[in-house]
């Protein structure tokens, strides 16, 4: 295997990297956000209202929009008296360089903490995944400016897997294999984490994967994996409960990617949530393929005419349709739909559109045009979008992220989680140490499992407990808003909406 280690893993590099990176952030001001319109909507429709001021944000697990940054304390940290007395409990372990206990673990050092991931940069995955490893590197990058944590600097590799799970096991199992990485921390590649869950690597190594994207539901099984974001599960449960409740829809239909197993997931939860809110199943559920308005598609074809066709016939229109694809296929159905019009203009086959999470991506917006208008995706952060872009943690993870790699999308739910779940990683540690605790991948698994992290990012403070792991369960929603041409997002003014039913249809 070749040499992936991104930044270089010793000497005077990586802390000239950070400062720079730090340097650099502090000069970038936040621009305004891309076109982004008066944000709201009148009757669930997407069109824009007055925003009267900002909106009170708030979950049904107890989160609220402008969190403060919590770093111990009363979130799960010990500081002054009680950090010495544990310190000197432990041996005289401090957050402090040389006395942080040393080698202590696999990829630890006195002075280095180094992680990896595996990333989806090429591929149907590269779309909305790409910049992931962008969002890993500028939350590493802040840490490093500011000398470390504790007293170690945090270095880093990755290697593209191309969203496949054997692959994507292979090099996990080569990062564990080589007893050189603390953590897998970030793991934009669910697919690979998948296919190291499912073959038992990540448990029988006993590595902490922390901060994944929730895509898909085994990262809610191990007691080794903390994802960060609202699962796809929950997004089609919220999604279910906003048609039926808001949108006030009776007919639903789902056109979900087969070739990834984040697809059939979503989209039997979605008919799951269907049914027991309104005690039906969509129409051709359980059936397999598309010939009705549950709708199966190959994420590898560049053309869906055949499946369009069942489809449109099945939706005319529904009232709801799910797009639970990567953008690349979106794109192709979408291309499909084009001539789905009545003398209007209006679609023939939806009257209310929403996007999976894999569709919040500014390069797909803009690609869709006027097709997508109105069209609706979710998050589970803050956005870099107005009403959240002006929030100081939102600002930071904008420069942040900025001074990393000036072209990356802020928008992107994807990079922003990456960030967060690298952001979880770095506090952890810093609690293990500063509790005078040595720094060892059962005392960082035990930390999270109990401490409470609040970032300021995420729709509510992260706690994950015990299994399943879910922290994240609440989300907001935007509209694409386009007439023609892609002109930003509209806030949806839903505030972060929970899971009503959350850790259901989790299991299997």
């Amino acid at each position: 295997m070749s040499n992936r280690v991104f930044p270089p893993r010793v000497g005077w590099v990586p802390i000239v990297l950070g400062l720079a990176a730090v340097s650099l952030a502090g000069m970038i001001q936040v621009a305004p956000q891309f076109a982004t319109k008066v944000v709201g909507v009148q009757n669930g429709t997407g069109g824009p209202v007055a925003n009267g001021g900002g909106p009170q944000v708030s979950t049904g697990n107890g989160g609220t929009a402008g969190h403060s940054v919590t770093v111990g304390g009363a979130a799960g940290g010990t500081t002054g008296a009680a950090a010495a007395a544990a310190a000197a409990a432990a041996g005289g372990i401090t957050c402090a360089a040389n006395h942080n206990g040393g080698a202590s673990a696999p990829g630890v050092t006195d002075n280095e903490i180094h992680i990896a991931s595996t990333k989806v940069t090429t591929g149907v995955g590269e779309g909305f995944l790409g910049e992931a490893v962008n969002g890993i590197q500028a939350a590493i990058n802040e840490a490093n400016a500011k000398g470390g944590v504790c007293g170690r600097h945090i270095t880093f590799e990755s290697v593209n897997t191309n969203w496949d799970p054997t692959a994507g096991n292979t090099d996990i199992s080569n990062y564990i294999a080589s007893n050189q990485v603390f953590s897998l921390v970030g793991e934009p590649d669910s697919e690979g984490l998948r296919g190291a869950i499912e073959a038992g690597t990540i448990d029988r190594g006993g590595v902490p994967v922390v901060g994944t994207d929730g895509m898909l539901k085994d990262q809610y099984s191990s007691p080794w994996v903390f994802p960060v974001a609202a699962s796809t599960v929950s997004n089609m449960h919220i999604v279910a409960q906003y048609a039926v409740n808001t949108l006030h829809a009776s007919s639903f239909g789902i056109v979900y990617d087969t070739s990834y197993k984040f697809g059939a997931e979503g989209a039997s939860a979605f008919d799951a949530e269907i049914h027991r809110l309104t005690g039906k199943d969509i129409p051709g559920f359980g059936g397999g393929g598309c010939s009705n308005a549950f709708c199966g598609i190959s994420s590898g074809s560049g053309s869906y005419t055949s499946e369009i066709t069942a489809f449109d016939n099945a939706c005319k229109p529904c009232q709801v349709v799910v797009l639970l694809l990567e953008p690349q296929p979106a794109e192709a159905w979408m291309k499909g739909e084009e001539d789905a019009k009545d003398n209007s203009g209006n679609p023939t086959w939806y009257q209310h559109l929403i996007g999976g999470e894999p569709l919040f991506d500014d390069s797909f917006a803009s690609t869709c045009g006027g097709d997508c208008g109105k069209m609706v995706v979710w998050t589970g952060y803050h956005p870099a979008i107005q009403p959240f872009d002006g929030e100081s943690p939102v600002i930071r993870y904008i420069n942040s992220l900025k001074s990393t790699c000036p072209s990356c999308d802020p928008h992107n739910e994807f990079t922003e989680g990456a960030y967060i779940g690298t952001r979880l990683f770095i506090e952890a540690v810093r609690r293990v140490n500063t509790e005078g605790k040595a720094l060892t991948r059962a005392s960082l698994r035990d930390e999270l499992q109990t401490g409470v992290y609040d970032f300021g990012l995420a729709s509510s403070p992260l706690h994950f407990g015990g299994l399943p792991h879910l922290s994240n369960i609440g989300m907001t929603a935007y509209a694409d808003n386009a007439l023609g041409s892609f002109n930003g997002w509209n806030y949806m003014e839903t505030g972060f909406l929970s899971d009503p039913a959350a850790g259901s249809d989790l299991g299997g």
